[in-house]
């Protein structure tokens, strides 16, 4: 009994904490056809989308703003399509979503991507005004496999 009481310790402290003893942050998803991303307040599930290549993305705003998706600096030849529209547009040396309420209709890539790996980030906005000037800003990517 003695000896359980230390791995007991451990499993009591990593379950308090509200994360599943034995396992690794390390761990990624396998690629998926298609991905549902989804935003919240201070956070974006998964961080990296993984996809396989002829697959897509779409985002759902599960937070209290309005969430615009950008892709800095993206060349629109990365798309294997040639019109970004209806959800997305060219801004500059960008490409970004239209900004969506949470509980709209999901955003989705206009087409699949060419493999490789997609930066993005996602600015929450408390208006329209306010696109330039976001409340937070999150980081994520997608990797086409």
């Amino acid at each position: 009994m003695s000896r359980l009481l230390p791995f007991l310790a451990v499993l009591v402290v990593a379950c308090t904490q509200g994360q599943a003893p034995f396992t690794s942050p390390d761990i990624k998803e396998p690629a998926r056809m298609d991905v549902l991303v989804q935003v919240g307040n201070s956070s974006v599930d998964p961080a990296v989308a993984r996809v396989k290549e002829g697959g897509n993305v779409a985002w759902t705003n599960d937070s209290d703003f309005m969430v615009v998706v950008q892709f800095p600096g993206t060349d629109s030849t990365k798309f294997v399509c040639k019109e970004l529209r209806p959800n997305f547009s060219r801004n500059g040396d960008t490409i970004e979503s239209l900004p969506f309420l949470a509980g709209a209709v999901r955003v989705v890539l206009p087409c699949a991507l060419k493999p490789g790996t997609y930066p993005y980030i996602i600015k929450l906005v408390s208006d329209i005004a306010q696109m330039d000037n976001p409340k937070f800003t999150l980081a994520a990517k997608i990797v086409v496999e």
